[in-house]
């Protein structure tokens, strides 16, 4: 696995999903290595993606808060993973 990014900005992270021969879905991720997610139907991948990306984050020590964004490239969903030290520096800053 490679380590994500640790430093404070948030990272675009590109998700590809395939239908593998069992059935299963699969969600992969050239921006992110070591991201495999595999589930039963769609609506569990998508559930399934923001925890796994937070997980490996979370192995090297980063905390991060994540979101989908708006679809813009064919055939890779777009996840934002923000770093939650920067969101708690905002909303600091905010008050």
């Amino acid at each position: 696995m490679v380590r994500p990014d640790n430093s404070l900005k948030a990272k675009i992270i590109r998700i590809k999903v395939e239908r593998g021969s069992a059935g299963l879905f699969y969600a992969s991720s050239p921006d992110l290595k070591g991201l495999l997610v595999a589930e039963d139907t769609m609506e569990k991948l998508e559930a399934a993606v923001p925890v796994a990306i937070r997980d490996l984050y979370a192995a090297c020590d980063v905390q991060v808060l994540v979101t989908r964004a708006e679809d813009d490239e064919e055939g890779l969903a777009p996840w934002i993973a923000f770093p939650a030290e920067i969101a708690r520096q905002a909303l600091q800053n905010a008050n």
